[in-house]
């Protein structure tokens, strides 16, 4: 197989470039190390072709190459594989990569304001939801009679979710109008700092055979160099998107109550890739 690029640099000082200036030199040696495991690994998996797995849905591939290096399941904010984070893409698709969730940092009970004062009534329980995804270029339309759109603070640091009325055009959430909701720049931040320093995207194809599930690995892609700038960059060029994804439990002690179905920063993987570097093993 071929190396598309060299995995460490002439010295110290490089490394600390390409992954991230403020790494010890000791993080920066563990990082590097983890990727040279985690591209033995990869090919050792992509030479077992079709391989069996217990996994399916959305999220089968990511999940089916976890279980293959060693990973468990967790719902951890820190990155999957010893400081790189494992994302899937599979061949024919083409939908929005989840790069982290976080709900608004303001105000307090956030999600039920939202869901309540925004959200519309579903049938089956008679409750609020909210579910509309949020750009930073443009408003979107939303079948409650909301216009949603994101704008970046760079004087504040902060995400401002503005909102205002589909017929009107009144504004009835924004910086200084409502409840002022908002993320923090530091949000975003933390994720680049504990999940997306370094990414592995995994390519891979499934299939159905005999009452199996397999699946394949193709070739592996290593993005790296995301910054905070990059990233709100993403967000005013419409390109990295928020999910806002609120309803309520229907069974269980909470049933009734809000259940935030991870509010998401998403993006096309194509996109992503031009906000990075990349390295290809295939």
């Amino acid at each position: 197989y071929e190396i598309c690029a060299c995995l460490v640099g002439s010295g110290d000082v490089y490394k600390r470039q390409i992954i991230n200036p403020s790494l010890s030199k000791r993080e920066v040696n563990y990082i590097m190390d983890a990727e040279q495991i985690l591209v033995q690994k990869f090919f050792t998996i992509k030479k077992m072709g079709w391989i069996p797995t217990k996994r399916h849905g959305d999220q089968c591939l990511g999940n089916a190459f976890e279980d293959l290096v060693g990973k468990k399941e967790d719902n951890k904010a820190e990155a999957d594989f010893m400081g790189i984070e494992l994302k899937s893409h599979r061949i024919i698709t083409s939908s929005l990569m989840s790069l982290f969730s976080k709900s608004p940092s303001s105000p307090k009970g956030v999600n039920t304001y939202l869901r309540e004062t925004y959200g519309v009534i579903e049938p089956e329980s008679g409750k609020k939801v909210l579910n509309t995804t949020v750009s930073g270029h443009h408003f979107n339309s939303h079948r409650g009679g909301h216009n949603f759109k994101i704008d970046v603070d760079r004087e504040n640091e902060k995400l401002w979710l503005i909102v205002k009325d589909s017929s009107t055009g009144e504004i009835f959430e924004s910086k200084n109008v409502g409840n002022n909701v908002y993320w923090d720049f530091q949000v975003v931040q933390n994720a680049l700092i504990k999940k997306l320093n370094k990414i592995a995207i995994l390519y891979g194809e499934e299939k159905d055979e005999n009452g199996t599930h397999y699946v394949r690995y193709e070739k592996m892609l290593i993005l790296e160099g995301l910054t905070l700038e990059k990233m709100l960059k993403a967000i005013e060029d419409g390109e990295l998107m928020i999910d806002i994804r609120i309803g309520v439990y229907a069974s269980g002690k909470n049933i009734g109550k809000t259940h935030d179905h991870g509010t998401g920063f998403r993006i096309h993987l194509d996109k992503l890739l031009t906000y990075g570097t990349t390295k290809l093993y295939e």
